[in-house]
């Protein structure tokens, strides 16, 4: 059975660094690009969030008993293939993905105008994500509460 309730307490703890990801998108690319503590803290801002993501894919994939993906950016196409989320913010969030292993797995130098435009997207696709997400667990509560 999904945990509606840990699901709705991972996107809150993203409210928290909501915040540093508009600090940093006020930013220039020309800012990121030069600045070691910017780079810094928008990697890992980017990895923490995207990890959300990530995180409640795979919780609501498993907890579904449905097969495991073999890869992140597949959880989030088998999301969009499930109805949970449209197949426009599945295709987005795959993309958040694969820069998100970018990020964290450092294949080779990180192009910081792309983090800087991954950021953006970040800023813009996580509430979508979100909302969608919380749509699909209300339902499920809902059509629970009517089995009982």
């Amino acid at each position: 059975m999904i945990n509606s309730s840990w699901l709705r307490e991972k996107f809150l703890s993203s409210k928290k660094y909501w915040s540093k990801l508009e600090d940093l998108i006020s930013k220039t690319s020309d800012e990121l690009d030069k600045d070691l503590d910017l780079q810094l803290v928008a990697e890992r801002i980017f990895e923490i969030l995207s990890q959300i993501i990530l995180d409640i894919c795979t919780h609501i994939i498993a907890h579904l008993k449905e097969s495991p993906p073999q890869t992140y950016a597949d959880c989030m196409k088998k999301l969009g293939d499930l109805g949970i989320i449209s197949p426009q913010t599945a295709e987005k969030a795959t993309s958040l993905v694969k820069m998100r292993n970018i990020v964290v797995h450092q294949y080779g130098k990180i192009n910081y105008q792309l983090l800087f435009e991954g950021l953006h997207e970040l800023h813009q696709e996580f509430p979508q994500f979100q909302k969608e997400v919380l749509r699909w667990i209300d339902s499920q509560e809902k059509h629970e509460e009517q089995k009982d």
